[in-house]
């Protein structure tokens, strides 16, 4: 009883990516060793009959042999259990019943297979278009760039070597577009879909890009308020600076410190100091600012309204309308840790992070309903069959041509 005990606390731990490598050995020994828990179908135990090599290679080899299928009891909230490794698939199916988690089997259940060639995970990837308009392929063996006196990657190393070392534009040039920036030599970064890309901005606030973004900022601030333009997503860590000097006509914020702004197509967002993620993709229905310290005040720029958010507040611009809502920021903010994680996320949100990050086009063929929802965790470093996989095994039925992923319908049986 007493063992029993401690392996549904290890599996607990396992879903809460706490587990340690010798508890992931254990759990995966015990499994083998004492067979399927009561009130769990003994086929899937066969699967893994085999002996189950040592930890850590144990994970990779079970990802690879074994498939299961889980459909939840109601269907408006599907769950794939996508957790922290790849094997867990087998022990969230072997033990979900055991521990009431109130996942069924259904060997019955259709899977779709992949049947071109896989496409890979998105990486570090972005250009750099400098203010005097050239443009630079970053390199995707560094995660970031830092702006000072020049651009270095993030270990020191030029970026403008063999540029011509210029970074400057004449005064009224401005690369990426004029956004009322009080700086003129403005840079552009670029992630395509399925890159990434980190920046250190010149008064060492960093940003995180994440796929199909851009953000323009200048090569260094003015004495005004720092400011950049964001399309897509950002994850942004800002550093607090103070004015030393008061010059006619400048506004200093709270405790003489110099606001810094995010701009978007839809709000103007303003802060001092603190950590947040903003989602303001083109071909979103809205703009998503998601505050996880400090303090952010967000301006709506279609109707003016002022809204000023806490740690856990989400403000969400849709046309003139506002929304603040509260919520979990680790589902908004994971992408920046290099995870999937989702919770209760509908099904077009999570195909539309599918989309940007393996750079593939999602077309449905039949409509989905709004309260399909799917929540689980897993790492952004896996193939896309891996994802599918999994997604399959939730009753997503689907089908792979070239770069596009057709998804066919839901499988409820």
């Amino acid at each position: 009883m007493e063992q029993e005990q401690h392996i549904k606390q290890l599996y607990q731990r396992y879903v809460d990516g706490t587990i340690t490598g010798i508890e992931l050995g254990e759990l995966l020994d015990y499994f083998h060793s004492h067979g399927v828990p009561p009130g769990v179908d003994e086929r899937m135990m066969h699967e893994i009959a085999r002996p189950v090599p040592d930890a850590p290679d144990a994970a990779h080899q079970l990802a690879e042999r074994v498939r299961l299928r889980i459909v939840p009891r109601r269907p408006a909230h599907r769950l794939v259990r996508w957790l922290p490794y790849a094997a867990a698939i087998f022990i969230a199916a072997t033990v979900a019943a055991w521990i009431g988690y109130g996942d069924q089997v259904n060997p019955g259940s259709k899977v779709a297979k992949l049947e071109t060639a896989d496409i890979p995970p998105g990486g570090n990837r972005a250009t750099l278009t400098l203010a005097d308009g050239r443009t630079i392929s970053l390199s995707e063996a560094q995660a970031g760039i830092v702006v000072a006196d020049g651009v270095t990657y993030l270990d020191g190393s030029s970026v403008l070597h063999g540029q011509g070392n210029r970074g400057t534009a004449e005064p009224g040039q401005a690369a990426g577009g004029d956004h009322g920036f009080a700086s003129a030599q403005v840079h552009t970064l670029t992630t395509p879909k399925g890159g990434t890309y980190q920046v250190t901005l010149a008064d060492g606030s960093r940003v995180w890009l994440n796929a199909g973004s851009t953000l323009s900022y200048p090569s260094r601030f003015d004495d005004g308020s720092r400011e950049v333009f964001l399309e897509g997503e950002a994850y942004f860590e800002i550093k607090e600076q103070r004015i030393n000097e008061r010059r006619p006509g400048q506004v200093a914020g709270a405790q003489g410190l110099r606001p810094f702004k995010v701009l978007t197509a839809g709000q103007e967002i303003e802060v001092l100091g603190t950590e947040f993620n903003v989602s303001a993709y083109t071909d979103a229905p809205d703009t998503r600012t998601t505050l996880v310290e400090g303090t952010v005040q967000i301006v709506n720029r279609t109707s003016k309204t002022v809204n000023r958010l806490s740690p856990g507040d989400q403000g969400i611009v849709h046309g003139a309308e506002t929304q603040v809502r509260r919520v979990d920021t680790a589902p908004f903010t994971a992408w920046k840790s290099g995870l999937f994680l989702f919770r209760q996320t509908g099904i077009h949100d999570v195909m539309n992070q599918l989309s940007r990050w393996y750079d593939i086009e999602i077309r449905f063929e039949t409509a989905i309903p709004a309260g399909e929802t799917f929540s689980g965790k897993m790492g952004r470093d896996v193939q896309l069959a891996s994802v599918l996989d999994f997604l399959s095994g939730s009753g997503i039925n689907y089908r792979l041509e070239g770069r596009q992923l057709v998804i066919e319908g839901l499988d409820y049986r």
